[in-house]
């Protein structure tokens, strides 16, 4: 997990009296800002259980086949699992989210009346490094193949979002309209190669791939239990037993729900972002709707930790 200083700002206690010669408050960057950075550590528990998960569904598959293989089955290969498509995409999504934290605390703080104070952890062209050997990572794994244009403006994007807190700070007069403006082709851009890693509808991107693996996990699953029924050597305990296992592995599937959620998220950020960014009415009501898509995602990231 990328690591970076977190300051959660309030906005009820960030708008107040604005020191001299800083950018008087900016109510809605400050809430944009203050909700973008509660998102990344949400993300990263998300990301985290579903990597978690996946890794389980991979030992269960692999008992099960040689579980319902008889006697002539070849054993499983021993080990731990090959990287998972939940761990690859995590490779882009988490340096993604870092670098999209990083630009919502300076927002923040900029909105709030605050000087920027200098950023801590990983530099932007590094956590661009770790998000592009991810995305090779995720073609590996899924078959999804981000076009170069969108690859490099992405990545760029990441090198640049989390670079910008510095830079910002060290320029006298800086305004939050000039900030979000800066940001505004960045942030679309890393929004855009996230989408197309995820997967901007179920059956497309990583959504897609997991997807086939789940189906292809419930075809094993019927044929491993078609084989529990016919084995007369097990008692209705046993088969109890073994059928409740395997639904509850079902019931702890945190991937599509998770996943959708991060896709509504990138979807209304960028919305939000862009009507701050052209002072449109509807600004407010899309902040609004990219906070709720926070409060979801904190809620999921909540279940996951208590999971």
């Amino acid at each position: 997990m990328f690591l970076r200083r977190s300051a959660f700002l309030l906005p009820l206690l960030a708008i107040g009296c604005t020191r001299p010669g800083r950018e008087p408050p900016s109510p809605l960057a400050l809430r944009l800002g203050t909700a973008l950075e509660a998102a990344d550590p949400g993300a990263d528990a998300l990301i985290l259980r579903m990597a978690a998960f996946e890794q389980r569904a991979l030992r269960e598959g692999g008992a099960m086949a040689f579980a319902a293989g008889g006697r002539r089955a070849a054993p499983p290969r021993l080990g731990p699992p090959p990287i998972g498509l939940v761990e690859a995409a995590g490779q882009v999504l988490m340096p993604a989210f870092t670098a999209l934290g990083d630009y919502g605390d300076a927002l923040a703080q900029l909105a709030g009346g605050e000087g920027i104070a200098p950023r801590s952890g990983p530099e932007g062209a590094l956590l661009a490094e770790a998000a592009a050997a991810g995305l090779r990572d995720v073609e590996a794994a899924s078959g999804t193949a981000v076009p170069e244009p969108a690859r490099a403006a992405g990545l760029a994007g990441i090198a640049a979002l989390s670079g910008l807190p510095d830079r910002i700070a060290a320029t006298r007069g800086a305004t939050v309209p000039a900030m979000v403006a800066e940001a505004a082709p960045h942030l679309a851009a890393v929004t855009g190669l996230l989408r197309m890693v995820i997967g901007a509808q179920p059956g497309q991107g990583v959504r897609g791939a997991l997807r086939a693996r789940r189906e292809g996990l419930d075809a094993m699953q019927s044929r491993f239990l078609a084989a529990v029924a016919a084995d007369r050597r097990l008692g209705p305990g046993e088969r109890y037993g073994i059928f409740r296992s395997l639904a509850e592995l079902r019931e702890d599937d945190p991937a599509q729900d998770s996943l959708a959620a991060l896709a509504e998220l990138l979807d209304r950020l960028e919305t939000a972002h862009a009507a701050l960014a052209a002072g449109a009415p509807e600004a407010g009501e899309k902040v609004a709707g990219f906070e709720a898509a926070v409060a979801r995602l904190g809620v999921l990231a909540e279940s996951a930790r208590h999971g």
